[in-house]
């Protein structure tokens, strides 16, 4: 499997882990699961390419929002977490 293809794999489950937080499986059953993914995906990203990661952030940030209005700062200290580690993930990624 070539790197490019690996990528697309990579982010059809980050995407489908997504779907399935926005259809309402609890964020943290899938957290990790996320993170591994993108952590190998940002390794295979070519350079040039780290745009493509501003959609997930606003995802994340997104999903903060919603946990915090739903239920305060308990259930967006997750979310919070999740996007500092993306956001440390990402600062050393070369795409």
């Amino acid at each position: 499997m070539t790197n490019m293809d690996r990528l697309k794999v990579l982010f059809e489950e980050i995407g489908s882990y997504q779907h399935a937080i926005d259809g309402g499986r609890p964020f943290v059953e899938v957290r990790s699961d996320i993170y591994n993914r993108l952590l190998e995906a940002s390794i295979l990203l070519p350079p040039g390419n780290g745009h493509i990661w501003d959609d997930l952030r606003m995802w994340v940030m997104q999903g903060w929002a919603g946990a915090f209005h739903n239920g305060g700062d308990s259930e967006a200290e997750p979310w919070r977490e999740f996007l500092q580690e993306i956001g440390e993930i990402l600062e050393r990624s070369p795409g």
